[in-house]
């Protein structure tokens, strides 16, 4: 039941970034079981790096998707 209400969050949240003109990145769709600790709640040191060389392209401050003025 939970996750039905953070789905509609998410919607609302993916709704006012498009209006806004943000740019807005779901990580829920790059984690997989093992990205995650062996506590099940926090992920593990490599896929922290990962999503945050995903923000980073994402919010144009560097890697393959830096924005260009």
């Amino acid at each position: 039941m939970a996750w039905r209400y953070i789905g509609a969050l998410n919607d609302r949240y993916g709704w006012i970034t498009k209006t806004l003109g943000i740019t807005s990145v779901d990580p829920n769709s790059w984690l997989e079981d093992w990205d995650f600790a062996r506590d099940g709640l926090h992920i593990n040191y490599r896929r922290a790096r990962r999503l945050s060389q995903l923000y980073s392209r994402a919010g144009g401050l560097g890697g393959r998707g830096k924005k260009r003025d």
